[in-house]
C-alpha cells in the first residue's frame, strides 16, 4: 500500500513530542523519588492536597488534568500509606483531602527533592532556554 504519510508527522508531531518529553521528565523525578516508593504523580498529589484549593476529587481532577479513575487510584494509595485523610465523609458528600502528620512530614523530606530536580533540569537547560521551555509549556498546557 502506498500511504503517503507527510515527512512532519514523526519529527513536528505534538502528541508525539509531547509525551516524550513528559516521559523524561518523569523518569528523571522518579528516579530522585525511587527511596521514598513514591511516583511523581503521587507527590504531585500530595502538594495538591496541601495547598487545600479544591472542592471535591472531581474538582481535582479537572483542575490537575488527571483522569478521574487515576485520580482516585492514587489518592486511595497516598489513604492506604496513611500520607492524606478524607476531611468529610458521607453519602452525597463532596469528598476533599487533607495530608495527615506523616504526609506533611513526607513533604517536607521531598520538597529538597524536587529542588533538586528543578535545579538539575535549569542548569542542563541554562536560564534562557528554561525560561522558554516554562512559557512553551504553559501555552501547550491551555490547549482546549
Amino acid at each position: 500500500m502506498g500511504i503517503d504519510i507527510p515527512k512532519e508527522a514523526s519529527t513536528e508531531c505534538m502528541v508525539l513530542k509531547t509525551r516524550q518529553a513528559a516521559r523524561a521528565i518523569t523518569r528523571r523525578y522518579n528516579r530522585l523519588l525511587r527511596p521514598y516508593g513514591l511516583h511523581c504523580t503521587q507527590v504531585s498529589l500530595l502538594y495538591a492536597v496541601a495547598a487545600n484549593r479544591y472542592k471535591s476529587v472531581s474538582d481535582m481532577a479537572e483542575q490537575l488534568a488527571i483522569e478521574r479513575s487515576s485520580l482516585t487510584r492514587n489518592l486511595k494509595l497516598l489513604r492506604t500509606r496513611g500520607y492524606i485523610k478524607a476531611d468529610q465523609v458521607g453519602q452525597g458528600r463532596p469528598q476533599s483531602f487533607e495530608l495527615t502528620r506523616e504526609g506533611e512530614d513526607l513533604l517536607t523530606t521531598l520538597i529538597p527533592k524536587w529542588k533538586e530536580a528543578q535545579a538539575g533540569l535549569r542548569e542542563e537547560f541554562g536560564d534562557r532556554e528554561w525560561d522558554k521551555v516554562q512559557a512553551s509549556l504553559s501555552l501547550v498546557g491551555a490547549v482546549r
